[in-house]
């Protein structure tokens, strides 16, 4: 199994981490990047590309260990067993002569790519001044390379590696924006899958930082290793109905998903993005009609189930009565009738049809008699515990004058 990275996701989460260290008074990291970054602007300059990003992998795998976040993230996650020893690599520059500079990278992981062949040394003469020679060590099973006799491969723990199998690689990229956050399992019916995850690069740039990183890594391979479980049966399901209601059952979905991902990180003591209580005022804000006692009680149920399916999930997104139905009873205090006139945002109003966010559940109570009148010759059917949205209310407060 491969672990790739981005140049554009190493390069800024570098140069991030590196800018965070000099302001803190580290120079160290800072001054050595320097030393091998600046020679290369004496390379032509179709070379310098290439060359920058050698030394930006160098630093991320290698020099700041930035890539062990996601190898934790990973071990945490159960999708490689946790290791008992990281790997390490000696990284040195050859140096020819004293008038010669060297650059030596390498690949720092078991991720690297162990097809790559040598670049070989690029070189820019000036003058009379010697040319700067760049290597690249490609791969931690060159023989070639130098090896610290006292550093060894990675060894792991006698453990479930199923997952770790299945996997043919791992592409961490760099997001835009939060919204471009995420992670992906590609190939998933056709051949080994392919996980790929979009990361900001700047949740890489400060070490005190490292709990937030960490949780969010976690939290999104756990959705990836959902998608690759045969048991939750995760499937690119057809979600019915106009654009609006398709968005509001997929945020419902992800909402009910990420409930199960972080309980389940909970229960084996791990941290994820949210605590138990801020995922509860989440669930809140979206089922807020439910009443407390029956809504704490699906939340409740919610988190201390075990096993869920991807089929399971998107139906009590889906459906209402599905979601109730699985983790309450109805009793003499909230009973079917109840749950058919719970206005849950995003619901179609019964008059208009259109998704409604503001809704007005008892108009009768707010309302003119004769608003009520109004409603119900074009609509004999409605009762006013159906509810409408508040702009229908007002279209209807207009046609009756008491506006």
């Amino acid at each position: 199994m491969k672990i790739n990275y981005s140049p554009q996701l190493m390069e800024e989460s570098v140069f991030r981490h590196l800018n965070h260290l000099e302001r803190s008074g580290m120079r160290a990291d800072y001054d050595e990047y320097h030393s091998l970054a600046d020679p290369i602007y004496e390379l032509p300059e179709d070379d310098r590309e290439d060359a920058f990003a050698k030394v930006n992998e160098l630093f991320f795998r290698e020099k700041l260990e930035l890539g062990d976040h996601v190898l934790q993230a990973l071990e945490a996650c159960g999708l490689i067993p946790k290791r008992q020893k990281s790997a390490k690599k000696a990284f040195a520059a050859s140096v020819e002569n004293a008038g010669e500079s060297g650059v030596a990278l390498a690949e720092g992981d078991e991720g690297a790519d162990e097809d790559s062949e040598d670049n070989g040394s690029v070189t820019e003469p000036s003058g009379e001044a010697p040319p700067v020679q760049t290597e690249l060590i490609e791969s931690l099973d060159d023989g070639s390379a130098p090896v610290d006799e006292d550093k060894t491969e990675i060894q792991y723990e006698d453990e479930d590696r199923s997952f770790e199998e299945k996997i043919k690689e791992i592409t961490i990229k760099r997001a835009i924006n939060k919204v471009d956050e995420g992670s992906n399992v590609l190939n998933r019916v056709s051949g080994l899958p392919v996980i790929e995850m979009r990361v900001l690069a700047s949740r890489f740039a400060n070490p005190e930082e490292v709990e937030e990183l960490g949780a969010f890594l976690i939290h999104e391979f756990m959705h990836a290793r959902d998608m690759m479980d045969p048991e939750f049966d995760y499937e690119d399901a057809f979600i019915p109905g106009n654009p609006s209601m398709k968005n509001l059952i997929t945020a419902r979905f992800r909402l009910l998903w990420n409930i199960y991902v972080d309980s389940r990180l909970a229960r084996k003591k791990i941290r994820s993005v949210m605590t138990k209580e801020a995922r509860y005022r989440e669930f809140d804000n979206y089922y807020r009609k439910i009443p407390e006692q029956q809504r704490r009680g699906i939340f409740e149920g919610l988190w201390s189930t075990e096993k869920l399916t991807h089929e399971e999930l998107l139906s009590m997104a889906t459906d209402l009565e599905t979601l109730i139905s699985t983790f309450i009873d109805y009793s003499e205090e909230f009973t079917e009738e109840d749950r058919e006139y719970i206005h849950l945002q995003g619901s179609p109003c019964p008059l208009c049809k259109f998704p409604t966010y503001n809704w007005v559940d008892d108009p009768e109570s707010v309302c003119d008699e004769m608003v009520i009148e109004a409603i119900q010759i074009d609509f004999p059917d409605w009762e006013s515990k159906d509810g409408a949205c508040d702009r229908c209310i007002e279209v209807y407060e207009l046609r009756a004058g008491t506006s």
